[in-house]
């Protein structure tokens, strides 16, 4: 029990993931398009934009978990996201959700689902292992009494501070100086900071302040995240490398636009670069860390015009509303397109010991239109009927081998479903007679004539004597077109079919056309009803596959 909830709760989580991946990479697409086209010049519109991005990339699992209200079935989330990008992924699609192996599909997107959140938790961890470990060293640093860190912070960002500045300490090893902490920041400078010079001085302080008032710290704990959840796709990390770059020419340009000296900022820069012995291990990038230095200088010596680095709170609600309503709507059409191809039944069949039923045969009949879809089971007992019409009722029947029980039961269709079987044994009936001594018959007593009763039951089943193979269409075998043909035919008294009719509409037409050609030349044994040929209706199930 605790495995099936484990291996279900797997599914859950792999949907989730995985649909929310495919999303992920239409949002970033949409964005670089739009960036591309408005051309920003500054590079705090820039890294507010990808940072609605990374928003919106965290809110997709809980966006697609909300439109779906849970109700995972294995590959529901894979089929509503592909529309989206077309069909290149289908093939894809089809190798995961129909694996050839012995195991169960359910099982095989439960393991992998509990992979990918152990995965997440792994390295969740390990960020916060870092973050304790900084903290740690926090509480041993030396705090520092600036006066001109306050002053600094109230004339360049004015109406911006709204809060006290962060707190200012010294750590001997720390080797260059960063901003740490997402909602009480402090800015760690080295221990030789005492021998800098004042426009050195100004122009580290100008730079940590600028990430400070910018919350790149909650930025960075945010990328940290997305990152961790979305381990396996390669866009997480680009996005957190672009923002970490974004971010520190963003505090570059607004420390130059307060001090207004380029050539000094560039020196100090310069400088920190030279000295830098940090931690290689940092909750955010150090003030000179990273390959792109020498870009940053030149484009610091380069520009001819400087501005702030902050967005106004105006611009950066707008911007989470904006990554707000487009996760949702990713989420609600690629959800709807998905529902507009009608709903889906996916299950397994198992006998009492809970191993699996190969082969066994499923049977959807609607109750109002009479109409009924089929499919039959695979090696690992687990079957999938797509294309049902929703808020629809039908009867469920399944068949298994010889020697166990059909299953029915009536399902209401309202959502994609999911329905576990698990079919009975016959059972076996012994007839026991027990023999006694009649009594002596009362000679004195009239005989009552003897009733005759007239005996039925004695039923033999029409039998199959000629099949006449039905021949797979060839340009359905070229597109790999399968599917299950349910047709019913009259076995006349001389043992011919007739009227054969097609009762499943989601099977291909070809395919159907194609079993009711064959079906057509077969020949039966009539079937006996107390010894007398009678006409009798049979279902007959032709399943075209492929390996």
């Amino acid at each position: 029990m605790i495995a099936t909830i484990a291996l279900d709760f797997g599914s859950g989580i792999f949907d989730a993931l995985l649909g929310s991946s495919v999303r992920a990479i239409v949002l970033v697409l949409a964005t670089w398009l739009v960036l591309r086209l408005a051309a920003p010049q500054r590079p705090a519109v820039e890294h507010g934009a990808w940072t609605a991005v990374l928003l919106g990339m965290l809110l997709l699992p809980l966006a697609g978990l909300a439109s779906s209200g849970f109700g995972f079935s294995p590959g529901v989330a894979l089929e509503s996201a592909i529309p989206v990008l077309g069909t290149p992924l289908i093939a894809q699609a089809e190798s995961l959700t129909h694996p050839s192996a012995g195991m169960p599909t359910s099982d095989w997107w439960g393991i992998c689902g509990l992979l990918f959140g152990l995965g997440t938790v792994v390295l969740l961890s390990r960020h916060l292992i870092a973050r304790r470990r900084i903290r740690r060293l926090l509480r041993q640093a030396e705090p520092l009494e600036c006066p001109a860190l306050e002053s600094l912070a109230r004339a360049s960002f004015g109406a911006a501070v709204g809060r006290t500045p962060p707190q200012l300490v010294s750590i001997p090893g720390a080797g260059a100086p960063f901003a740490y902490g997402a909602l009480r920041p402090t800015i760690v400078l080295p221990g030789e900071w005492s021998s800098w010079s004042a426009e050195k001085l100004e122009a580290v302080l100008l730079h940590e302040l600028a990430h400070v008032f910018r919350r790149d710290g909650i930025v960075e704990a945010l990328a940290a995240v997305v990152a961790s959840v979305f381990w396996f796709h390669p866009l997480a990390y680009l996005l957190k490398r672009r923002l970490r770059a974004l971010a520190e020419t963003a505090c570059d340009d607004h420390a130059v636009w307060v001090s207004r000296d380029r050539e000094v900022y560039a020196q100090a820069l310069l400088e920190i670069a030279r000295d830098w012995r940090g931690y290689r291990t940092l909750p955010m990038s150090a003030m000179a860390q990273g390959a792109s230095l020498g870009e940053r200088i030149e484009r610091i010596l380069g520009k001819t015009r400087f501005e702030s680095g902050l967005l106004s709170t105006a611009v950066a609600h707008r911007l989470a509303a904006v990554a707000l309503v487009a996760s949702l709507a990713l989420s609600c059409v690629t959800l709807a397109i998905a529902q507009g191809r009608g709903v889906a039944l996916t299950g397994s069949v198992q006998d009492p010991s809970g191993a699996r039923v190969p082969w066994a045969s499923v049977v959807l009949t609607e109750v109002d239109k009479g109409l009924s879809e089929a499919a039959t089971a695979g090696a690992d007992g687990s079957f999938r009927i797509e294309g049902l019409e929703r808020s629809a009722s039908y009867q469920v029947e399944v068949h298994g081998p010889v020697g166990f029980v059909s299953y029915r039961q009536a399902l209401d269709l309202t959502s994609d479903a999911r329905l576990d079987v698990t079919l009975a044994m016959k059972r076996v009936v012994e007839a026991i007679v027990v023999s006694g001594t009649r009594p002596a018959r009362d000679r004195s007593q009239p005989r009552s004539g003897r009733r005759r009763v007239r005996v039925g039951g004695n039923v033999r089943e029409a039998r199959l004597v000629h099949h006449f193979p039905a021949t797979y269409p060839p340009d359905a075998e070229r597109e790999g077109v399968t599917g299950t043909a349910v047709l019913e035919a009259v076995i006349g008294t001389d043992g011919n079919p007739a009227s054969v009719a097609i009762v499943n509409s989601i099977v291909d037409g070809r395919l159907a056309d194609a079993a009711a050609q064959a079906v057509t030349q077969w020949r039966y044994e009539p079937a006996l009803l107390n010894g007398r040929p009678v006409e009798v209706t049979v279902t007959i199930r032709v399943a075209f596959e492929l390996p």
